[in-house]
């Protein structure tokens, strides 16, 4: 058994149900961004996934940006789409033309790939810059930048903090897991680390736990987690779920 398998059942053992038990399924769906990225889903996805951002107050709905011409949602509905997604090696000219067209859609939030090839092979400034220009791109639009760090690609935590520590001084929104597109997703132990980065800048900067989270416990380990650190209630202001299954859990238990 390895130390991040210990360092996660301690965790879900700290956060049990005492804990969790006053954070309710409400406030889950409030901070959930509904999730729908299959290149060719089917219409019976795509009706489903509309149904249900029609009827539930989640915090956003991100899909693929050439998918949101499928979705005829009230003025304001707040979309989100990835960019440089998902192994995060487009350029970077690319990246900001993808930022161009999502904003003239109507999307007001960017989940976009850190370029974390680059910088886990040791060209660390240049992937740090390429997110500096992404945030200056967003910011010239209003537009909510949650940077994918890619956590269940990195060798320990250490790594993901001190990272994080770098991505909040840029002037990111959120600090996001992972895309769900490799073998590790999100952990308890990378979330702790990031949450942890967020509680020792003292800046404002939120968090979003995506790849994997499936059931409701997962979800309110993790909502626990964060309010644990930050030492404030969850709210999609600061904290999301990144799911496409987690919602009809969360009903059907509800």
């Amino acid at each position: 058994m390895t130390l991040e398998t210990h360092l996660n059942r301690a965790f879900e053992h700290l956060i049990s149900d005492d804990v969790n038990s006053a954070i309710s399924i409400d406030q889950l769906i409030e901070s959930m961004d509904l999730t729908l990225l299959k290149e060719n889903p089917s219409d019976e996805e795509l009706n489903h996934i509309k149904q249900l951002a029609q009827g539930y107050p989640i915090a956003a709905l991100c899909v693929y940006a050439h998918h949101l011409n499928q979705f005829y949602l009230p003025a304001g509905f707040n979309f989100a789409t990835v960019v440089n997604f998902p192994q995060g090696n487009n350029k970077l000219d690319a990246c900001i033309n993808e930022i161009d067209q999502a904003f003239k859609l109507r999307v007001k939030e960017i989940d976009y790939v850190l370029p974390y090839q680059m910088y886990l092979a040791g060209n660390k400034h240049e992937a740090l810059n390429q997110c500096d220009a992404i945030a200056k791109s967003c910011k010239k639009y209003g537009l909510t930048l949650k940077i994918i760090i890619e956590t269940g690609a990195f060798p320990d935590i250490q790594s993901i903090y001190q990272l994080s520590n770098e991505l909040i001084k840029i002037g990111c929104d959120f600090l996001k897991t992972s895309t769900g597109k490799i073998a590790h997703g999100a952990s308890l132990s990378a979330a702790f680390a990031i949450l942890s980065a967020i509680k020792d800048s003292g800046k404002k900067c939120g968090i979003k736990i995506s790849g994997g989270i499936k059931t409701p416990q997962q979800a309110l380990s993790y909502a626990s987690l964060a309010e644990l650190i930050i030492n404030k209630k969850i709210s999609k202001d600061w904290f999301r779920l990144g799911a496409s299954s987690l919602l009809d859990e969360l009903l059907t238990g509800n």
